[in-house]
């Protein structure tokens, strides 16, 4: 795990950098605003990043600090950054596919460096999933209220879901199942009565506006958190299995989500197209890929897509096989350390844990048909989560040997 942090007396700038990660958790889907300096593009979320990590790098320097904390994660992390260096050279656009490194890589593996040292015990976890849940549910608020006025103007096309901002409803989709996970996490597995309420009130809000984006992939992906929802209790399995299927059901007789689903089929077989155009640049380009913001395929003559709706398969095609190992490192390492960890955990830890894995799990499953981690806000969002699992295996460990050494004292 991530090196023991010190208890000395905290500078006020480190202070101040904790609340600017916080108020970065909360903004991750601000960077649909945009604006110049001068020449160079940027965003509100970018801007809120680079003060962050600023604000941390001079308090720590001031420390006496040289290097980030260290993780189980630096060596595929390097990887990844090498990967993605060698795919800004490799793109035919140098100047876009360098835009794009420094938002999904640098950026973001910078948040996680800040995250892994800032977020250290129990109070800076819970400050950072209220700080989730507030800007999760504003989004979620401001896409229910684009979809209720759509709903009542007769405006609801299913192929296109009303949203707000991302004017795409897989985007939003995507952005919002962690929130639904660590909602339902504290729901099922938090020790008190005011965590569990907070934790309805955002899956209420937060799984109310995934369901009315109509994304099949999102729909495949909490099939999969339901059923590691009832594998993972043991007193009321039973009685969760058959409120999950009755609500699943319930769900799915809403007529334009029946229409929704009913477009399977043809869904399946648009993602078939556009995997064989995937594998056709892998063919060509097996080792490096195409670059960063390198693929382009003209989908039925319609409209353009800039990936391949497959996050292992976008992974390849943009950064390369080294890309694509490096991240399923760090993907499946999460879990298997997370799922190892889990069992031995108790109270707050576990509902919070179990949070971040049911993420990871609905990132997974919904990797197979688009390609989450692919955007700006997602990217910080995978990387928060990876900072607040290593924070609560560490703190769950030090918890335990507290409790250890006053046992044997």
């Amino acid at each position: 795990m991530a090196t023991a942090v010190s208890a000395v007396a905290e500078s006020t700038l480190l202070r101040y950098s904790r609340w600017m990660l916080f108020v970065t958790v909360a903004c991750l889907p601000l960077y649909t605003i945009r604006w110049h300096y001068g020449p160079l593009p940027t965003t509100l979320l970018e801007t809120v990043i680079i003060v962050t990590v600023a604000m941390y790098v001079v308090a720590r320097w001031r420390d006496g600090w040289r290097r980030p904390m260290a993780t189980q994660y630096d060596i595929p992390i390097v990887l990844l950054l090498i990967a993605g260096a060698i795919a800004v050279f490799v793109a035919k656009d140098h100047l876009g596919a360098l835009g794009l490194y420094r938002a999904f890589f640098i950026e973001a593996v910078a948040i996680f460096y800040v995250g892994v040292d800032l977020i250290r015990g129990m109070k800076d976890v819970r400050r950072t999933l209220i700080a989730f849940a507030i800007g999760s549910s504003a989004f979620a608020v401001l896409n229910i209220g684009v979809f209720t006025r759509a709903l009542l103007a007769h405006d609801v096309h299913i192929g296109n879901a009303p949203n707000a901002l991302y004017g795409d409803a897989n985007y939003v989709a995507m952005y919002l199942e962690p929130p639904v996970a660590i909602a339902a996490g504290l729901v099922l597995f938090a020790d008190s009565p005011r965590w569990r309420l907070i934790g309805a009130a955002w899956l209420a809000i937060a799984g109310t506006a995934l369901v009315l984006m109509f994304s099949k992939g999102s729909y495949l992906a909490l099939c999969a958190l339901a059923v590691v929802a009832v594998l993972s209790v043991r007193r009321w399995r039973l009685p969760l299995l058959a409120g999950l299927v009755v609500l699943a059901l319930a769900i799915s007789q809403i007529p334009l989500i029946s229409a929704r689903i009913a477009t399977s089929y043809s869904s399946l077989m648009g993602r078939a197209e556009i995997f064989s155009a995937a594998f056709r640049v892998i063919r060509d380009s097996p080792i490096f890929g195409v670059g960063l913001g390198g693929f382009s395929y003209q989908f039925r003559g319609a409209f353009s897509e800039i990936y391949p709706h497959d996050v292992w398969l976008t992974f390849w095609v943009e950064v390369g096989i080294l890309g694509v190992i490096a991240f399923g490192w760090i993907l499946f390492a999460l879990q298997w350390r997370g799922w190892r960890a889990w069992p031995s955990m108790s109270g707050f830890h576990r509902a919070a844990m179990w949070g971040m894995l049911g993420a990871l799990v609905l990132w997974t499953v919904h990797g197979f048909v688009d390609s989450p981690y692919w955007k700006n806000d997602m990217s910080v969002e995978f990387w928060v989560l990876a900072a607040l699992e290593i924070a609560l295996i560490r703190d769950a460990r030090r918890q335990l040997t507290v409790t250890g050494t006053e046992a044997t004292d």
